[in-house]
């Protein structure tokens, strides 16, 4: 059987997969030192041991293959032993939220990728995936840490005979559809997670630069959340996520500044997206133009921190084409 080569699709997502999970082993190996419900433990460890698989599965690949393994996040990136950060609880909703995300990327990924074998195991990547996220929700559901979306009674069947229907600027505006709803509870949710993490962050961030960048983060995000919510209000729908997150007075670093930066970065591209994916399916003008400034000032955001991480020497480069022009110069 003919061996191709991996395509730059494959080589690109499986570096990606090595950097995300080499950061995730190290988020993880610190909330396990710390945690103490049995079941968010077990939680956490599945977690870990799906982390070290796709780790050892991409440093496999690329040794056979021949493509340079990055250096991702080791030892000297993590505290293990360092006094607890967050609460129980914020593990659980942070897993939730880890593995909302990695069901969308597997999907996403899959979709570009040509090798069957390769296709075949991230296929079982996202049914673990999706396996894990089950359960995570259904033990939230039983410790009473659920938060649904808002909910809205059934309407009747029937077309749209005026343009209200787009209308948001001016004038009456028509209620947020369920579609509307559920794009502007699953962005408040995000941001009440990644700004409780952020929150840790700042506390033990060991440069002055590094942790004003959280902060202007955080400031991000409340300014954000009070956009989203004030969409819900205008319906009389709930739009206070009840705050479930207990973040410790430690000032011990559990994690490197480089590692928070990326992990702030890699939320901050996934959120780029997540208003994207809002905006195109949101109708209503006003929704529209406010996800559309929310995408940029996010996108400003994640340039800020790139730069931040070449400053400091903690970006590594992905492959990439070569630079023919260099090539020919005989550079």
């Amino acid at each position: 059987m003919h061996h191709a080569p991996l395509t730059a699709a494959e080589m690109g997502n499986l570096w990606n997969f090595y950097m995300a999970n080499t950061m995730s082993r190290c988020m993880l190996s610190h909330f396990l030192a710390n945690v103490e419900d049995p079941e968010i433990r077990s939680l956490l460890t599945e977690s870990y041991k799906l982390s070290r698989h796709i780790i050892d599965r991409v440093t496999a690949l690329f040794g056979e293959e021949g493509v340079p393994l990055p250096e991702g996040f080791r030892a000297e990136d993590v505290q293990a032993e360092a006094p607890r950060l967050f609460s129980d609880t914020f593990y659980l909703q942070y897993l939730d939220m880890m593995y909302k995300l990695g069901g969308i990327y597997y999907a996403i990924t899959l979709s570009n990728i040509s090798r069957m074998e390769l296709r075949r195991w991230i296929t079982k990547l996202s049914a673990a995936a999706l396996e894990l996220s089950n359960t995570i929700t259904e033990l939230m559901l039983n410790k009473g840490l659920y938060i649904r979306p808002p909910v809205i009674p059934p309407t009747e069947q029937g077309y749209v005979h005026r343009e209200r229907f787009l209308a948001g600027f001016f004038g009456d505006k028509r209620p947020l559809s369920g579609v509307e709803i559920s794009q502007v509870f699953a962005n408040l949710q995000f941001n009440s997670i990644k700004t409780a993490l952020v929150t840790g962050f700042i506390q033990v961030a060991r440069t002055n630069e590094v942790r004003d960048y959280f902060l202007r983060c955080k400031m991000i995000n409340i300014k954000q959340t009070t956009i989203l919510s004030k969409l819900l209000v205008q319906d009389d729908l709930p739009a206070t996520l009840p705050s479930q997150f207990q973040i410790t007075k430690s000032t011990v670093p559990p994690f490197s500044d480089k590692l928070m930066l990326f992990h702030v970065s890699n939320l901050s591209s996934a959120k780029v997206r997540n208003w994207g994916d809002s905006l195109a399916v949101s109708p209503r003008h006003d929704l529209g133009a406010d996800y559309e400034r929310n995408l940029m000032e996010t996108m400003k955001f994640a340039d800020d921190g790139a730069k931040l991480l070449i400053e400091r020497g903690g970006m590594e480069q992905p492959p990439q084409a070569p630079e023919r022009e260099k090539l020919r110069a005989g550079e």
